[in-house]
């Protein structure tokens, strides 16, 4: 399974925030957790090469691709929120996700995901299915074992600066760790490679793609 790491979130824990309690996310929640991703990814320099020019086309784009992605996750249960109200949102996808490329093809035709391209710029479509393969075999490469995935992580501008993004990835971080499993993901900023780096993920591949970094980062279960 394929999906873009888009980071432009927390920088600092903001005393108000540092205890705020993070829940999974209710489906009832998916339209908002919706507009957060699409608002957290509308600047991200890789996605924004794919997006359609024109800015309603553009927010379209980025609405089916975070809204498909929550359906195509939410089998899995590991949707994590703010508790107070939908601020930010982290989508993981664990070890058995990856058990059978068939089940996985499935969940992508169920939840909408399989026609995200068509939702792109139609001239880099062709560009878009060479990153995907790319970032297919990088990512078997790169993360053989079992391991859990951050698919997607965004928090509102409106809350960005507050620790959220942070705290969003505590759930899975813990339950890794105490199972002894490692998390693997991509993102697109120089920014995003510090705020993971932070969080015990380190570095494992680089690339450039029409011009635009992103890189593969892996945390090791810690003690």
């Amino acid at each position: 399974m394929q999906s873009y790491q888009i980071q432009n979130t927390a920088k600092n824990n903001v005393q108000g925030n540092k205890n705020a309690k993070i829940i999974r996310l209710n489906p009832s929640d998916f339209a908002i957790a919706s507009d957060h991703l699409s608002a957290a990814f509308s600047q991200d320099p890789l996605i924004n090469y794919f997006l359609p020019e024109d800015s309603v086309a553009k927010q379209r784009s980025l609405k089916h691709l975070s809204g498909a992605f929550l359906n195509f996750a939410q089998p899995y249960g590991h949707i994590y929120t703010t508790a107070d109200e939908p601020k930010g949102v982290a989508i993981w996808l664990p070890p058995e996700a990856f058990q059978t490329a068939l089940s996985q093809l499935q969940q992508a035709i169920a939840s909408g995901l399989i026609v995200s391209p068509f939702f792109m710029r139609w001239s880099r479509i062709m560009d878009l299915i060479s990153l995907v393969a790319t970032e297919f075999q990088l990512h078997d490469k790169l993360a053989p074992e079992p391991h859990w995935y951050l698919g997607m992580l965004g928090v509102s501008p409106s809350y960005q600066g507050q620790g959220i993004g942070g705290m969003l990835l505590q759930p899975v971080l813990e339950q890794a760790d105490r199972t002894k499993m490692p998390c693997y993901l991509e993102t697109t900023t120089t920014a995003a490679v510090r705020f993971y780096q932070r969080r015990g993920f380190e570095v494992v591949h680089q690339e450039r793609f029409a011009g635009r970094e992103y890189w593969a980062m892996k945390r090791y279960p810690q003690r």
